[in-house]
């Protein structure tokens, strides 16, 4: 039985844990060659062993997606170890320490300038050379990976963050519109609470009390795994998505639907 990505070549930034690895994992399984981003290097390679044991055609590269040169080398290499550039993923993103909270008066700029880049230059970045290969080479699907906080108040994450999020939710708007006669669809997934590797790192405690003040917004009273994240966006990177661009998907346990 044919596999929706047979013959596609697949990138995922963030690819070492969490929503990011998951999609990984779940591209590999509908037959895509992928190639694995992070920053973290022992478990990004931990990835690529794991998926190469399954059988799937992977390779891993290290890279900052907030800094152009790695960005403009993963996706030249990408094409040189697969042979193109079909799907991508753009999952990067995430708070600085010094800046999470809805007290920003009390932050300092370093805060708001690593979050901003974190969260939102890395998906200009991944964009814009992913975007220039695809426009080169007939097309292609991108999902990136935005959040609640770019769409209404949540305070844990703080305003970098949330401006960040929201930031890309227009970013993919503006690049479905521009893109979509070049045979280039561009959405993203605004996750509500999912319980990632980040996530678990808190104590106890602390776990307990995160998962008390987000699941006030659920409908569904539980946390998201990543792999329904996943799920989420190998759909809109998808044939079964073909009409679909432009589109910000909340996988929230129907937080959004109070609003």
């Amino acid at each position: 039985m044919r596999k929706r990505f047979d013959g596609k070549v697949a990138l995922v930034t963030a690819a070492a844990a969490g929503i990011g690895a998951a999609t990984a994992q779940a591209l590999a399984r509908e037959g895509a060659m992928v190639m694995l981003s992070d920053t973290n290097e022992e478990a990004g390679q931990a990835q690529k062993e794991h998926l190469l044991k399954a059988g799937a055609r992977v390779d891993f590269l290290r890279a900052d997606a907030a800094a152009e040169e790695d960005i403009e080398r993963l996706v030249r290499l990408t094409v040189e170890t697969f042979g193109g550039l079909h799907v991508a993923a753009n999952v990067v993103g995430a708070a600085h320490p010094d800046a999470v909270g809805p007290e920003f008066h009390l932050q300092n700029r370093l805060g708001w300038d690593t979050t901003i880049a974190l969260t939102m230059t890395s998906v200009f970045l991944s964009m814009k050379h992913e975007i220039a290969h695809m426009v080169e080479n007939g097309g292609g699907a991108i999902c990136n990976v935005a959040s609640l906080a770019g769409m209404t108040f949540v305070p844990d994450g703080g305003i970098g963050y949330g401006a960040a999020k929201a930031a890309v939710i227009r970013m993919t708007k503006f690049s479905a519109v521009n893109y979509a006669a070049r045979n280039i669809r561009i959405n993203c997934i605004a996750p509500g609470l999912t319980l990632t590797n980040a996530y678990q790192r808190f104590t106890p405690g602390e776990r307990a009390k995160m998962l008390e003040s987000h699941l006030k917004g659920h409908v569904i009273k539980r946390g998201v795994e990543p792999d329904e994240q996943a799920e989420a966006i190998v759909f809109l990177c998808s044939d079964e998505a073909a009409m679909i661009t432009g589109h910000t998907l909340p996988v929230d346990g129907g937080w959004t639907a109070r609003f």
